[in-house]
């Protein structure tokens, strides 16, 4: 049974997903509508919210992800950035465990990349600079969507990888829920090598959407920032999830209107979180990975800076 048939059955019709998601109260949809709506599957931004409110659990990101399935136009430009991606930086070292930095963070915090890639080389901790996939997932194309994940798993094997540690909320999620391999957050990791300064100070951290209904990366900040508070629940998304962006701008502005309703600093572990606040002049103290290896660094909110500088680091010594 196909994810759109088994909502059909199971649906109620209950109307809780629709009176917490923006896009579907936009539209008047439920879940069970949503199945049926092809023309809108690009319109969602896979936050989940619908999930964590169903009381049958159904997942409207799994509704949108199979209406996309097989299409293989649209989003050019995004594809030829990410598939493969042009700024990687991977190398053949052994290594049976994997900083894999994703390609959000590094382009926009560079000196920070470069700190974590110092520090976990020095136990032995090999790094690659890479898209995860889930941007090209997606899109729905599923024949990039298999070169990808055939490319990847190809270095992984290659290397003899065994535990992969990420940066990004999106490449942690991706790789747990489609490949076959111990996933790990850089904050774990970190914890575990006792590497990390630890703040004392309240921070107003914003629940990226992939960590929203586990918070298992939260909890591992939670360690390092002990006095965090999440008070932006009425918030859905900051705006750039599931390739939404371009469809539902007025709903994507307005995520980002109620954040600065709230009128005081909001912390990030997300990139794309942290590089869209600070585009909209939200008051944003920065990404909390950045406090935590003690690095003053702002977003690189340009395309290249960032991305050039640590290209080819660390692979011509």
């Amino acid at each position: 049974m196909s994810y759109l048939d088994y909502v059909n059955e199971k649906c109620i019709e209950c109307g809780k997903c629709t009176k917490n998601c923006d896009f579907l109260t936009k539209y008047d949809l439920n879940l069970k509508d949503y199945t049926k709506r092809e023309d809108l599957k690009y319109h969602c931004f896979l936050c989940g919210v619908c999930k964590q409110v169903c009381p049958l659990d159904l997942d409207g990101r799994n509704v949108s992800t199979e209406l996309r399935m097989g299409e293989e136009k649209g989003f050019g430009m995004m594809k030829f950035e990410k598939s493969p991606y042009i700024f990687r930086n991977n190398s053949k070292k052994k290594s049976k465990t994997l900083l894999f930095l994703g390609c959000s963070f590094p382009r926009q915090y560079p000196e920070t990349t470069k700190a974590l890639i110092d520090v976990l080389m020095e136990n032995g901790i090999d790094f690659s600079l890479d898209c995860c996939g889930k941007p090209i997932y997606e899109t729905g194309d599923e024949k990039r969507i298999q070169k990808d994940k055939d490319r990847l798993e190809g270095i992984f094997k290659e290397k003899g990888i065994e535990k992969i540690v990420t940066a990004c909320m999106n490449c942690y999620y991706f790789f747990k829920e489609h490949y076959d391999i111990e996933v790990v957050s850089i904050y774990e990791e970190l914890r575990e090598l006792g590497i990390g300064k630890k703040i004392e100070e309240d921070r107003n951290i914003f629940i990226p959407c992939p960590d929203r209904q586990t918070k298992e990366v939260l909890e591992d900040i939670r360690y390092f920032v002990p006095n965090l508070k999440t008070p932006f629940d009425n918030v859905q998304c900051c705006g750039l999830g599931g390739l939404a962006f371009g469809t539902e701008r007025e709903l994507a502005d307005g995520f980002v209107e109620k954040l600065r309703n709230y009128d005081i600093p909001v912390t990030t572990y997300c990139a794309s979180c942290s590089g869209r606040f600070r585009r909209n002049e939200i008051k944003v103290t920065g990404h909390i990975l950045c406090e935590i290896m003690d690095v003053e660094e702002k977003e690189a909110l340009g395309f290249l800076k960032g991305s050039l500088q640590i290209r080819n680091y660390r692979r011509n010594r």
